[in-house]
């Protein structure tokens, strides 16, 4: 049966109720599990004067548990509510049903005379007319009923539209207050890392540190900004070179890796390492200083620091002096060390090597000894810089001496762990005349 919308709507919130209305029924169809759910789903539309519902109810109930132990007092109930909406036959129909499956039982004490006496009219054949009156006003309670189950199904669906609006709005404020946030959060960082402002400085002069000693090598750190800030400190030197930065002054044991300055405020620091013993005199080594931001770390400050080496810069010469030397002819081989640097060089042993054709026969004295015939040694304590030492050793050609011949010189600055060689000066041997 279609029921008429006592009012018109339009079509979008027709459609809308529509689907509501199909919702509720599978939703409801869904529900009823059991005939007991039913029986009183249709009890109480029956109680609240909704005979319509309360039929489509209980023929729901038969149509889905024929064998019910409720379908007495079911049928009871359809037949009554057939009757109340005005369908006089089906009421009939209904209560001769009943009285025929269960006239015996005590629920038939209570069936109505009026519904009886319908039965016993259409057994006998008549047409039973339809109640107008009746059946208008149960289809008014059931299109008001209907009315009010749209208008909650409206209102249902408004409210949840309402809910879904209210926290899109609620999700977008928070993402609008999220990225608001995160935009200030960001600022304040670009803010405060464009204030960190630092500078590297290196001395005017460039230092000149001896080999072999403890090195200093100056610097300033300089904080530009207009805060307080804290930054990471670090040397990097030549391979095989260790060394520590320490405020200007400090020593090794007093490391500073970290450093926190005032506002416009320096610091005076320094780099100290061990200038390495064979670095050659004027030689530069470069090393570099790094200031990192602590609270930026991609903030990094870099400084390249020179310094000259000075050192000891020692030449050997070894000469036989004799121009024109024979087999048996004795002279001088003379040896000249000379200190070429910019540093005292301490403590050097010379290993003089005499070629084949000559034989060592006195190392002089002056600090000098002979090892063998072929090797002479000499310690000499000190050549300053600019400064040459000599000496004279006695050799002797050896009679069957013959040919270009040159000795050697090694040269070792025990204090600085330097070992050098330098080949003498070549002669020839004359023969002897007949």
């Amino acid at each position: 049966m279609q029921i008429p919308l006592s009012h018109r709507q339009p079509s979008r919130v027709i459609l809308v109720l529509c689907l509501l209305v199909c919702l509720l029924q599978f939703t409801s169809a869904g529900a009823e599990t059991d005939d007991s759910s039913l029986f009183m789903e249709a009890f109480t539309a029956f109680q609240g004067k909704d005979y319509l519902l309360s039929v489509e109810k209980i023929s729901r109930l038969e149509q889905l548990f024929p064998d019910s132990p409720l379908r007495d007092v079911a049928l009871l109930m359809l037949a009554r509510a057939h009757q109340r909406a005005g369908n006089n036959e089906s009421a009939a129909a209904t209560v001769n049903q009943f009285s025929k499956e269960f006239g015996n039982s005590p629920l038939a004490a209570s069936v109505e005379a009026e519904l009886l006496a319908l039965g016993k009219r259409l057994a006998a054949g008549e047409r039973l007319a339809a109640n107008k009156s009746l059946h208008a006003a149960a289809l008014k309670v059931r299109q008001e009923q209907l009315a009010r189950e749209r208008a909650a199904a409206l209102k249902a669906e408004q409210e949840r539209l309402a809910r879904e609006k209210a926290e899109r709005e609620r999700l977008a404020r928070e993402k609008a207050e999220a990225e608001r946030r995160e935009q200030e959060r960001l600022a304040a960082i670009k803010a405060a890392r464009d204030a960190v402002k630092f500078a590297l400085a290196a001395s005017p002069e460039m230092p000149v540190l001896e080999s072999g000693a403890a090195a200093v090598v100056p610097f300033v750190l300089v904080n530009q900004a207009k805060d307080t800030e804290e930054y990471l400190l670090e040397a990097q030197l030549p391979a095989g070179v260790d060394g520590v930065i320490t405020a200007k002054g400090g020593d090794r044991s007093q490391p500073l890796q970290k450093i926190q300055l005032q506002p416009r405020h320096q610091a005076a620091l320094q780099v100290l390492f061990t200038m390495p013993s064979d670095r050659v005199d004027g030689s530069r080594l470069t090393l570099t200083v790094k200031a990192q931001s602590a609270k930026f770390t991609d903030l990094v400050k870099t400084q390249e620091l020179q310094a000259v080496a000075a050192a000891p810069l020692l030449r050997a010469v070894s000469r036989l002096q004799h121009k024109s030397p024979v087999p048996g002819q004795a002279a001088d081989y003379k040896v000249t060390l000379l200190n070429v640097g910019s540093r005292t060089a301490h403590e050097i042993d010379l290993r003089i090597q005499v070629p084949h054709q000559l034989r060592l026969i006195d190392a002089g004295g002056n600090g000098c000894w002979l090892e063998s015939e072929q090797l002479a040694a000499c310690r000499i304590e000190s050549v300053q810089q600019g400064h040459l030492a000599e000496r004279i050793l006695k050799v002797q050609l050896r009679p069957e001496a013959a040919g270009t011949a040159k000795g050697s010189v090694e040269v070792v600055q025990t204090k600085l762990q330097i070992k050098e060689s330098f080949p003498g000066a070549p002669f020839s041997v004359a023969a002897p005349q007949r």
